[in-house]
């Protein structure tokens, strides 16, 4: 007896724009990163303690070694020690927190940018539909 319904798919396209999807959705979060490191950095300038404005300058985004994303730190180099010690304080000072508690409040955001940045992503390649 033959079958009743044979269904013969052509995956050839589904499987070409999943290839592309990693490419572009990599390139998308890319740039959601970016923002999120930049959102960072400009909300930890607006939290440290200053006395002359060096830290706060110092507060630097770069690229990572491998180029997969961004990373924000403070580079004082005239007194290297300054900003760890605003951070977590010492023996003889508070601590006064800039740097994680700026990343913490973009933590919701960065995720939803992940999100939409993944969700443009598919649906440039027709697979949202």
């Amino acid at each position: 007896m033959a079958p009743l319904l044979q269904i013969d798919p052509d995956a050839t396209a589904l499987l070409k724009a999943l290839q592309t999807l990693g490419v572009q959705a990599e390139a998308l979060v890319k740039a959601a990163a970016k923002e999120t490191a930049e959102r960072i950095q400009n909300e930890a300038r607006g939290r440290v303690a200053r006395a002359t404005g060096d830290t706060a300058e110092g507060i630097t985004v770069e690229e990572t070694h491998d180029g997969t994303g961004y990373v924000v730190f403070v580079n004082r180099a005239s007194q290297p020690g300054l900003p760890q010690w605003l951070e977590f304080g010492t023996k003889f000072i508070g601590a006064r927190p800039f740097l994680f508690s700026s990343a913490a409040i973009e933590v919701g955001g960065h995720m939803r940018r992940v999100a939409e940045a993944v969700q443009d992503a598919i649906d440039a390649q027709g697979l949202g539909d």
